[in-house]
């Protein structure tokens, strides 16, 4: 199998591709490829879009497909489909892993899909998969949910947590104005965006020491904080991942898809009757909290790794 690959600079969202991209990479029998010119893919793939824009997308045939020994995969953050390119022109098996698959978006993959004859498509979201596979029928369609490889995480002692609380990335706008008073009167560190889009931790070392640092990270779905975007898609992302082997305690919502991955609810749902007084009562009493922060670090180690990912992948790949 080959890997297509692109160099990213550092974004918290970007650096998540190259973290599976890096355990997919150790495997012996995966090998990397660079995509070809960012430029000239983006070019191509454009010229594609203008050329296929009314037209039909063509069926799959798969079994021609097979006979050929390349296999390529790309990992995308959305639809970053031009990095596939010139690759998915050949007749090689092909295979693309999607984070953040949101309904206006799903267009866009269905023409690529059936447009490019992929062979297995692969979604973090289970309500995505749901609502494409039927409109790519020629495609093999899994739910494989974010992972992590804690060895790239570190954590500290409740003593050396000096962070009370974090939002960090895109914050809950009605839950904040109602706790950023209150904490602050308090005087417990609050740290969250100031302004839209200034990432609070510029470099990866200061954001994996700044998640080790907190006691408490605020998180929740997109389908809550940009409904716009997400539509009913309720899914699990990696920064609730991000959190667990930090060890922090996490509050916020769990997506259902969450609860049925972990056998039960990892998260501290919010209260929304006393936000105010839950958050302060919770870091008041932040040792009985120790056991759920333990089981859930326990269970990412065990379940949710970026190689535990992989491997669910290759069983899928193995059975098609």
């Amino acid at each position: 199998m080959k890997l297509i690959r692109q160099k990213y600079n550092y974004h918290v969202s970007l650096d998540t591709v190259e973290e599976f991209e890096k355990i997919i990479l150790s495997d012996a029998s995966v090998t990397s490829i660079n995509e070809t010119n960012k430029t000239f893919s983006k070019i191509l793939f454009h010229l594609w879009n203008v050329v296929t824009r009314n037209k039909v997308t063509s069926k799959n045939n798969r079994d021609l497909a097979k006979k050929f020994k390349i296999h390529l995969l790309a990992v995308l953050m959305g639809t970053n489909f031009s990095k596939c390119l010139p690759r998915f022109f050949s007749k090689s098996n092909k295979s693309i892993y999607i984070f953040d698959a949101w309904p206006e978006k799903h267009d866009e993959i269905i023409k690529f899909v059936n447009g490019f004859k992929v062979d297995n498509l692969f979604l973090t979201s289970s309500q995505a998969v749901e609502a494409i596979r039927s409109k790519t029928p020629n495609t093999n369609c899994f739910w494989v949910s974010e992972g992590i490889n804690p060895g790239g995480y570190k954590h500290y002692s409740f003593k050396d947590k000096t962070i009370d609380v974090l939002a960090l990335g895109r914050k809950y706008e009605s839950y904040h104005a109602q706790i950023v008073s209150c904490l602050e009167f308090n005087k417990k560190e609050y740290l969250y965006e100031k302004q839209p889009g200034k990432i609070i931790f510029p470099t990866r070392e200061g954001f994996v020491k700044g998640m080790a640092k907190s006691k408490i990270s605020i998180c929740v779905p997109s389908s809550i904080t940009h409904p716009e975007r997400s539509g009913n898609i309720e899914t699990m992302t990696i920064r609730y991942l991000q959190s667990m082997v930090s060890k922090c305690l996490i509050l916020g919502h769990a997506p259902k898809e969450m609860i049925t991955l972990f056998g039960y609810n990892p998260v501290i749902e919010i209260d929304t009757k006393d936000p105010e007084g839950q958050i302060i009562s919770i870091l008041n009493n932040y040792s009985d909290y120790f056991p759920l922060i333990e089981k859930n670090y326990q269970k990412v180690l065990e379940n949710h790794t970026w190689t535990n990912r992989w491997n669910t992948i290759k069983q899928f790949l193995n059975q098609n």
